[in-house]
């Protein structure tokens, strides 16, 4: 999966702190790789990265970013995790809510892709 971002340094370091890993990459100063499990993410300079079509880069530009896309991450501290967001004065979309299967809570990150965070509960077998 990749996300064009605005602000490639903040948009790496804040997933980073969210558990993702970078793979080095000297080659390409555009583009950071990060995993997440089984999950790759490669996020590009929307600015400075180049697009397969001149449509789509002009629509990407224009905004908004984000519509219609929710990156589901699981996380073992559902607090401290909202508590970084509240911290980064990031929007909170739904606020942490139990769920049959977890504690959920929704937030944008700096470009406006959403993400649902959820800490699964102890007895959850799905």
């Amino acid at each position: 999966m990749g996300l064009r971002v605005r602000d490639l340094e903040r948009s790496c370091a804040l997933y980073l702190r969210l558990g993702f890993r970078e793979i080095p990459n000297t080659d390409q100063p555009n583009l950071r790789y990060l995993t997440f499990g089984y999950t790759w993410l490669i996020m590009a300079d929307m600015h400075v990265h180049g697009y397969h079509n001149t449509e789509r880069e002009q629509a990407v530009k224009a905004g908004p970013l984000g519509h219609g896309f929710v990156l589901a991450m699981p996380t073992q501290d559902l607090d401290s995790t909202y508590d970084l967001w509240k911290r980064e004065n990031l929007p909170v979309t739904l606020e942490p809510e139990d769920t049959d299967w977890a504690r959920i809570f929704y937030g944008l990150d700096p470009d406006g892709y959403e993400l649902m965070f959820e800490q699964f509960h102890d007895d959850y077998r799905g």
